[in-house]
């Protein structure tokens, strides 16, 4: 059966507005500011074969993978006969969806006439799972440390959610009743997903849905196969260095990055990522392909949504047991650390071929600050922000200030009212680090300063990288400046970058500099 282009379009944006509803429901039914303030997620819904059909705005490097999350989940239950109409399945096992335990993806299957049509799926930051840090801290060296791990299991059925398993979870998370709060939105935007779906397949009828998708996977596919076949054959090399794995401070951690374009097909070769590491900066294999998707959309399409019709073309190369490959028992708490060098040197690979499009490097790493404490009321917290930092600057344009970075998409940062009226801190600064960004024709973006004052005893936990390998600038523009963090108070220090649970007193300042973008050209 053809469909005719005026209603495949209605129904391709029907799928994307289904995945904006579903996000809205999440973002305002979450009980944490991960989610509601700082939309640390993404959502999807996909087809019965666990392809994407559309999604919303939200975290790249988790829109990149949510469908292989819920293909492996499928796996693991013994495919989608397993679920019934009503399941909701929950996992966040690192080595399954890529990410570490913090993040938590639901998915659940969409039934029509008892027939199954698709799924939608759902992951969002639940702060803390218990480990044995807050949040999981920065210095674990193997899974088992960085909190409740959980394989797919049914969270929720027709009768409603699964007591037993949010008890669990409660139990073993400071968060207490706000983790299964955010869980319960998480639910709630499965079953708005559902319904959306229902919806669009009751007005159209399955056979012209399913019809509509093959057109647009089609399109996707064709595009990609143009896009790729454009750029010039060849290999494609990158390297850089990441400061340390967190545990071994005074080794780098060099990550390398081969390309080979060969007419339509581009693959990307991580096998020579070094073996898994001791400290937490492994990703399951799920994220590096995650990544390299990313990468890919930032600089060749970045105007075209993520279908099941995308990536055909491209394949990831990632050895088993690397930190890219990650396989039990490696830690994998800041598995990002090396995600944002990986789509940076992807770019700055294609920069003597195609400098028309490419960028200088960004800030790299998402510059993470979090305070443990008890606050107003006597309970504890855990107030967890991504920086932002400057962007690189291209053949066209300086390069942007203050952005998050180029993992994190949509995620925004903590209103500093919504944080002064929730945890006993007070943001004292809070400005563009004038100056930050790499000199040349075109200038790198600027860093930010963010300041604190802590109005508690609060430990400070730190992740900041990327201050070996700034963010580098191309065709003789220069390096944006590293990150740098100053403590003043009872503990005076300015050279740590990563801190584990740090104590700091009442009165205590806590000052961010965030690394600026590379520039672009000699001056």
């Amino acid at each position: 059966m053809s469909v005719d282009i005026v209603t495949t379009e209605v129904i391709r944006n029907l799928f994307i507005s289904a995945g904006e509803d579903m996000h809205a429901t999440l973002v305002r039914s979450a009980f944490q500011p991960l989610l509601y303030e700082n939309e640390d997620a993404a959502v999807a819904i996909l087809d019965r074969n666990g392809d994407v059909l559309g999604q919303s705005s939200g975290l790249p490097l988790f829109l990149g993978n949510l469908d292989e999350a819920v293909k492996q989940g499928l796996r693991l239950r013994g495919a989608a006969g397993q679920l019934s109409p009503g399941d909701v399945v929950i996992l966040n096992d690192p080595y399954i969806q890529g990410t570490h335990v913090n993040d938590v993806t639901l998915f659940a299957p969409v039934h029509h006439q008892d027939e199954l049509v698709g799924f939608v799926a759902v992951r969002g930051d639940v702060t803390d799972v218990g480990g044995k840090d807050p949040g999981g801290g920065t210095e674990t060296t193997t899974i088992y440390q960085e909190g409740l791990r959980l394989g797919p299991i049914k969270v929720a059925t027709a009768d409603g959610p699964v007591d037993d398993v949010l008890d669990v979870i409660r139990r073993n998370s400071r968060s207490g009743d706000l983790i299964v709060g955010d869980i319960n939105a998480m639910i709630s935007s499965c079953l708005v997903g559902r319904q959306r779906m229902l919806d669009i397949i009751e007005r159209f009828g399955v056979e012209t849905v399913e019809s509509a998708r093959d057109a647009i996977f089609e399109q996707s596919r064709r595009l990609d196969l143009d896009t790729v076949s454009a750029i010039p054959d060849g290999e494609y090399y990158g390297d850089g260095l990441l400061d340390n794995d967190g545990i071994q401070l005074s080794e780098p951690v060099r990550i390398p990055i081969r390309i080979i374009v060969d007419g339509p097909q581009l693959t990307v070769d991580l096998r020579e990522s070094p073996d898994a590491t001791a400290g937490p900066i492994n990703c399951g294999r799920a994220q590096a392909v995650a990544a390299v998707r990313v990468a890919y959309k930032l600089l060749f399409a970045p105007e075209r949504s993520f279908d099941g019709g995308c990536f055909n073309n491209i394949e990831v190369l990632t050895r088993p047991g690397s930190v890219h490959h990650a396989e039990e028992p490696a830690a994998c708490g800041w598995y990002y650390t090396s995600l944002g060098l990986i789509i940076d040197l992807f770019i700055s690979a294609f920069s003597e071929a195609l400098p028309q499009i490419v960028t200088a490097a960004q800030f790299g790493d998402s510059m993470i600050s979090y305070f443990a404490g008890i606050d107003h009321r006597g309970e504890e917290y855990l107030c967890v922000e991504a920086h932002a930092g400057g962007w690189g600057a291209s053949m066209h344009a300086d390069g942007v200030d203050g952005m998050i970075n180029v993992i994190n998409g949509s995620f925004r940062n903590t209103p500093v009212e919504a944080l002064e009226a929730r945890y006993p801190i007070t943001v004292t600064e809070y400005a563009l680090r004038r100056g930050s960004g790499g000199q040349g024709k075109r200038r790198g973006g600027d860093g930010v300063t963010r300041g604190y004052r802590l109005d508690a005893p609060t430990k400070l936990f730190l992740w900041l990288d990327r201050s070996i390998t700034p963010a580098w600038g191309l065709r003789g523009g220069g390096a944006g400046a590293p990150p740098r963090v100053e403590i003043i108070g009872s503990v005076r220090r300015d050279d740590l970058l990563k801190v584990n649970g740090l104590e700091l007193s009442a009165g205590d300042e806590v000052r961010l500099h965030t690394g600026g973008g590379g520039g672009f050209g000699a001056a």
